[in-house]
């Protein structure tokens, strides 16, 4: 018992910057013991044997956990808790993480990059990476390879990977299938008072317009006829849906602002929704997991599924984790970068994956901090000190 104990302190010490905690270590011992009386006992042994490992220095602690159990200390240890199994899965199994180009990849990012992951590795299957930049002013080309080469360093380098703005023309011939099939029209009127009229259940003008009419619009959009705000392509919904977001939900529209990567090449981009729900139809996804804060986005897009008589993945949505003092932001690290408050996109003010693979924290030890929280719908707010505590820690077991 003396030994099992003087392990579970150094390895508690270990993973707690150097002091280990009585109530971790004695809630592990306790389920152990047959003799139920023996605790009083045993808690004075674990007290006497943490404050023993606590005056030790950190290195003597490893030194120590590393001769009594090495395997503590070996990255591709396999943590001992299974992760649930996700519903539905078949012999294919596809998942994807979809960032956006308007900023690197950050902390918040490896959540659903590190929960795809491990279901990657758990079903042998493929983690497809793609980059949503259908808003032509809101990405910067910067950051392409920068969200690649992040996305490799964390997770492995992608299975497959797809940028939307190389697809626009997939996006175009679904939008005539729907235009012709009677789910999407053109519709021109004032946007401010037709989100009114939708807000009160109303239908635009626009779902009484022919087929052909519409059609002819949507050419007129496309060649350059209506200027940007002019005219719109909506999804026709239900005008009696209880959530006024879901109602006739706007599927392109117009920007000639100048794009990134395709230039002026297109001026009718599809908003994100029209454009996911036909990537994620097009790239055979199986299962599609990401926050909670996307589940209306999850409705909006199975109009599309629907419309088009498609097989449905299955949607996990996870809880969001508020990162309570943490640079996260893409428009301020954008700002913070150009203003030269930060000194780069991998500065350790801010909580780029750049920034902390500079700062030296291991893939394996992030991977690990999100599997311990799981595929949780529970929203959790966590403070900066805590995550760095245990990453901290987590990353001294692998290094």
């Amino acid at each position: 018992m003396k030994k099992k104990i003087l392990q579970l302190s150094l390895e508690n010490a270990v993973e707690f910057n150097g002091k280990a905690h009585h109530k971790a270590v004695i809630n592990k011992i306790i389920p152990t013991l047959k003799d139920k009386s023996k605790i009083s006992f045993i808690s004075k042994m674990v007290a006497q044997t943490i404050s023993d490992v606590n005056a030790l220095s950190i290195s003597d602690q490893i030194k120590k956990l590393n001769k009594m159990n090495p395997s503590f200390f070996d990255p591709k240890e396999k943590i001992k808790k299974e992760i649930i199994d996700l519903p539905n899965v078949k012999k294919i199994f596809r998942v994807r993480s979809a960032p956006s180009a308007s900023g690197p990849l950050h902390i918040g990012h490896a959540l659903v990059l590190s929960i795809n992951k491990i279901y990657r590795d758990k079903y042998n299957g493929k983690h497809i990476l793609r980059i949503e930049d259908t808003n032509p002013d809101g990405n910067f080309k910067k950051f392409y390879k920068m969200i690649e080469r992040d996305f490799t360093w964390l997770v492995d380098k992608p299975d497959e990977l797809y940028i939307q703005s190389d697809r626009i023309n997939i996006y175009y011939k679904y939008a005539e299938k729907l235009l012709k099939a009677g789910h999407l029209y053109v519709c021109e009127e004032d946007p401010e008072l037709i989100r009114k009229k939708i807000r009160k259940g109303k239908s635009p003008i626009g779902t009484k317009t022919s087929i052909k009419d519409n059609l002819s619009k949507w050419k007129k959009m496309l060649s350059g006829k209506y200027k940007s705000g002019k005219a719109v392509v909506r999804v026709k919904t239900d005008s009696r849906l209880k959530n006024p977001a879901l109602r006739d939900w706007i599927a392109f529209r117009i920007n000639t602002a100048s794009h990134p990567r395709v230039g002026k090449k297109y001026r009718v981009w599809p908003m994100m929704n029209f454009a996911v729900a036909v990537d994620d139809h097009e790239l055979k996804l199986t299962h599609i997991i990401r926050g909670k804060d996307h589940e209306d986005q999850t409705r909006r897009q199975q109009n599309i599924f629907k419309f088009m008589d498609w097989k449905t993945p299955e949607y996990i949505h996870l809880g969001r984790i508020n990162f309570k003092g943490m640079n996260i932001s893409a428009s301020e690290i954008r700002k913070g970068v150009d203003s030269g408050k930060f000194s780069g996109y991998d500065d350790p003010k801010v909580e780029t994956l750049a920034s902390l693979r500079k700062r030296g924290f291991k893939p394996s030890a992030i991977i690990k901090y999100f599997y311990e929280i799981g595929p949780t719908k529970r929203d959790k707010t966590v403070e900066k000190e805590d995550v760095y505590k245990t990453l901290n820690a987590l990353n001294r077991k692998i290094i």
